[in-house]
């Protein structure tokens, strides 16, 4: 049998060390690892690391369940041990779903990671470019537009509490667009970022949450604002959806776009970004005869 390279053979040693620091197990066919632990100066600390002196990722190719947890204790050391699948940290970083995961892959120490798989994603996200850029801002925009419309709907209805939470998570997501417009990859304290680029987003958080005027008041307000910055980022921030129906002659349907590995998690909000492309005519909308005899009506594909 040949000799391990020394580059395996130190990344095992790390791998050893870390099974002595947690006092759990791993295995060394898993694909990757990475250890975070507590730094007093650290200006964002990862919420995982609350009473733990460790939180490590652990990246295997492949799990039943998307996330397992387990929590360990070595000396007076704790450590809460993260096993995620490839495609589930995949989707963290493609989705911006899971903030916590991404701070522990990007300020974690590699200590495993045989394959260069972990090293690429970090290099991805730092460079933010090309289909993760894309991927992120339609995301963002479709989680904005999203939360733009339940708001409206909610202050319709007098509801005016629940109109101020969505409106407040729509600038959340507004503030995501603007950072990755920028060039950068949203970070978890998104209106750190935000503050330094002098953005209209953080004049109307600050609007909407320390103005004097009535909570009604305000919400209508950030509600324009939004309205208008709907209608103006809307073509650059879905590149990928258009791209993707660009990709073929046939027109697509809502089911077959939403079997689309990165569009499948988004179900509530993807029919609200169709509507709103045709209504500016960025997207055609084709009806045919519905597929199946159970079916009344004309089913609605859509197209360039």
């Amino acid at each position: 049998m040949d000799a391990k390279s020394p580059n395996l053979m130190e990344g095992s040693m790390e791998l050893s060390n870390l099974t002595l620091l947690s006092g759990e197990t791993f295995d060394e066919n898993v694909l990757g690892a990475v250890a975070l632990r507590r730094n007093g100066n650290a200006p964002y600390q990862s919420v995982l690391l609350h009473e733990f002196d460790m939180v490590v990722l652990m990246l295997h190719e492949e799990l039943e369940q998307q996330h397992i947890v387990t929590h360990t204790i070595a000396g007076t050391k704790r450590t809460q041990t993260l096993h995620v699948g490839l495609s589930a940290l995949e989707r963290a970083v493609m989705a911006g779903d899971n903030n916590e995961l991404i701070t522990s892959l990007m300020a974690g120490e590699l200590i495993w990671d045989p394959r260069g798989i972990l090293k690429d994603m970090r290099q991805e996200i730092l460079h933010f470019d090309g289909p993760l850029k894309e991927r992120v801002l339609f995301m963002e925009f479709a989680r904005f537009l999203h939360m733009y419309v339940k708001s409206k709907r909610y202050l319709d209805a007098g509801c005016i509490m629940d109109a101020y939470n969505c409106i407040l998570m729509a600038l959340y997501h507004w503030a995501r667009i603007e950072v990755g417009e920028s060039g950068s990859f949203p970070d978890p304290a998104v209106w750190e970022q935000v503050k330094s680029l002098n953005s209209s987003v953080h004049k109307l958080y600050e609007e909407l949450t320390i103005s004097t005027e009535t909570l009604e008041q305000r919400v209508e307000l950030v509600l324009l604002a939004c309205e208008f910055s709907i209608m103006s980022k809307m073509a650059d921030s879905c590149t990928m959806l258009l791209k993707l129906l660009n990709g073929r002659k046939e027109p697509w349907s809502i089911k077959e776009l939403l079997q689309h590995s990165g569009l499948s998690h988004l179900e509530a909000e993807l029919p609200l970004v169709l509507r709103k492309l045709v209504s500016r005519s960025l997207v055609r909308e084709i009806t045919s005869w519905a597929d199946t005899t159970a079916d009344d009506g004309y089913t609605i594909r859509y197209t360039l």
